[in-house]
């Protein structure tokens, strides 16, 4: 939380309550969402600084209040969700809305802290991969589309309640940051644990020298 945020503002449900009371309209933006893929190679305590220092950085240090949730930080496929408020936050209590906020040039500013956040952790733990926060598109890469969620698992995911296509998209989401940051070695090795767990979702048997490319291939073939 901001500095100059009131103390009840660190009280999960209290802060949330008020956010709804601030809002008079029935179909308010309550909430902005972000969900971080977290390169597993970090140890789990870098991993949450990182973030931490990221929204840091990119939120709080603007006047938001960022709700920060972490899932499956033991396993191969750890992320955070960050629930960000739309109003900036005083001493008072909460002021207007920043429409400034929802400005789409911010999203290419935040991917790009990111990638320097996550880089700068991977070569603090040892590694020399690196995280490239342009779109797959910019990069001449091709990316593995996601699962469609639908309107019922879409509103759930919102609400902060993880759905199994919602899982499914995270492992694809997975699956392209592990050719993303290691694409060189990856043609030359077998699959990884997150792209196992990706063709056992969504039954897909594999040949013996599969590798994470041969899977996005037939991600990609898919009806």
């Amino acid at each position: 939380t901001p500095a100059t945020a009131p103390a009840w503002c660190t009280n999960r449900a209290e802060l949330w309550n008020a956010v709804e009371k601030a809002e008079r309209r029935k179909n308010s933006q309550l909430a902005r969402e972000i969900e971080l893929a977290i390169p597993h190679e970090l140890p789990q305590d870098a991993a949450r600084e990182t973030v931490l220092a990221f929204v840091r950085e990119n939120f709080v240090s603007q006047g938001m209040i960022a709700d920060v949730a972490f899932h499956h930080m033991d396993k191969t496929n750890p992320h955070a969700h960050i629930m960000l408020t739309t109003r900036a936050v005083g001493p008072a209590g909460f002021g207007g809305k920043v429409r400034d906020w929802n400005d789409r040039t911010h999203a290419e500013t935040w991917r790009a802290s990111w990638a320097d956040h996550a880089n700068r952790a991977l070569v603090n733990a040892g590694y020399q991969e690196e995280i490239d926060h342009r779109s797959y598109e910019r990069q001449g890469l091709e990316k593995t589309p996601g699962i469609h969620l639908g309107k019922s698992a879409c509103a759930m995911e919102t609400r902060g309640i993880e759905t199994e296509r919602g899982e499914q998209n995270r492992l694809i989401n997975r699956l392209n940051l592990e050719i993303q940051i290691s694409r060189t070695e990856l043609r030359n090795s077998g699959l990884t644990e997150p792209a196992r767990r990706v063709a056992d979702l969504l039954n897909i048997v594999l040949p013996d020298n599969a590798t994470s490319y041969t899977l996005r291939d037939i991600i990609e073939a898919l009806p």
